[in-house]
């Protein structure tokens, strides 16, 4: 991560250097399984969706005016 890559890029190197060395060649198999299991898991497609989704809610301004519907309609309740 001091070296400028990003999180996900250093955890996936850390990883792979440590596991070669406790484990050995058998690492690689288990670092590909794993990342073929995690991309084709159909839920995680829904997470770049959302994102997408609350993007164009901030920019359109709709964000805004839910909260302060919301906000009207709350006021009188605590927390």
């Amino acid at each position: 991560m001091f070296a400028g890559v990003q999180i996900a890029f250093a955890m996936l190197l850390t990883a792979a250097i440590f596991g070669l060395i406790m484990f050995g060649d058998v690492t690689a198999y288990q670092l590909l399984t794993k990342i073929e299991e995690t991309a084709s898991n159909s839920i995680l497609a829904a997470v770049p969706l959302f994102i997408f989704m609350g993007a164009m809610l901030e920019k359109s301004g709709i964000a805004e005016r839910l909260f302060h519907a919301i906000h009207l309609w709350t006021k009188r309740l605590p927390g």
